[in-house]
């Protein structure tokens, strides 16, 4: 693989554990999530009018992801009422690259390298380890992991949609333009009937989650699905996912997490993943 689209989308990753790590720091998850996906809509209103509309056959993908979206928001937002970021994001975020990489092999047989399989392997076996340690640590229920399961299905969903979706309009910021304000219009209606105070106390009560989180999210997204024009979805997502390194470190540095031996041993798996997809 390309070192450029390597190095893009590991920034992607850092940016991506970075808005996480925003939320994580919100009391109300919800108004964290709704800052953070209302926090696009300015960079997609500019987006949309630099790039333009997608073209009328990209819209039943344009809807499809902002649907796919909001069940992973929904989900999200509820397997975190079971268990915390360390233990609810790796086994979402592990399971997506797994579960994209098996339709890609039943759907496309042979567009995957040996060599990128088992980057993808080791990268998600790694990060959904790290996950499920910190459930059987801190004795917390099976519906919390169940929920993170449920959500990984909805990240590796709207992958492959968005991909295809992408690949069709040749433009990542006119179609996350699209795609990011259609969800946004379904996950208001959401929180309107389920969390009511939400919209009205977003900009108020999380002005940097709307700014900084809103944009980190963007621009991570936008370069991950600019690195599905050039390659498989499912090694992009693999990489992505090793924003669970960023969110380790992030958690050692700023909230004084300890580095443990298990944490090493991760961090160096993940690695070795990384380096095998680079190789393939």
């Amino acid at each position: 693989m390309d070192i450029s689209i390597v190095l893009v989308v590991l920034g992607a990753a850092f940016l991506h554990a970075f808005w996480n790590f925003l939320v994580r720091g919100t009391h109300d998850k919800a108004l964290g999530m709704a800052a953070v996906m209302f926090g696009h809509l300015p960079l997609a209103f500019i987006g949309l009018f630099y790039a333009g509309m997608p073209p009328e056959g990209a819209w039943p993908y344009v809807m499809a992801s902002a649907v796919l979206h909001l069940g992973y928001q929904v989900f999200l937002l509820n397997a975190y009422r079971f268990g915390e970021l360390t233990q609810i994001y790796p086994v979402a975020r592990g399971a997506s690259p797994l579960l994209i990489t098996l339709f890609t092999m039943i759907t496309v047989p042979g567009v995957l390298k040996p060599m990128e399989v088992i980057g993808v392997i080791m990268v998600s076996g790694a990060i959904m380890t790290f996950g499920i340690v910190q459930y059987r640590n801190k004795a917390v229920g099976v519906t919390g992991i169940v929920l993170a399961v449920i959500t990984g299905c909805f990240i590796a969903s709207y992958s492959i949609v968005d991909a295809a979706g992408t690949r069709l309009t040749q433009s990542a910021i006119s179609y996350y333009g699209a795609s990011t304000t259609s969800n946004a219009v379904l996950l208001g209606l959401y929180l309107a009937r389920f969390h009511p105070t939400v919209l009205t106390r977003m900009y108020r009560d999380a002005p940097r989650t709307f700014v900084i989180g809103g944009a980190a999210s963007y621009f991570a997204y936008v370069a991950v699905l600019w690195a599905c024009l050039s390659a498989p979805v499912a090694v992009v997502s693999s990489l992505r996912e090793t924003s669970v390194l960023f969110a380790v470190a992030l958690g050692v540095l700023f909230l004084k997490e300890k580095m443990t031996w298990f944490k090493a041993g991760i961090i160096l798996m993940i690695f070795s993943g990384v380096i095998v997809l680079r190789m393939a």
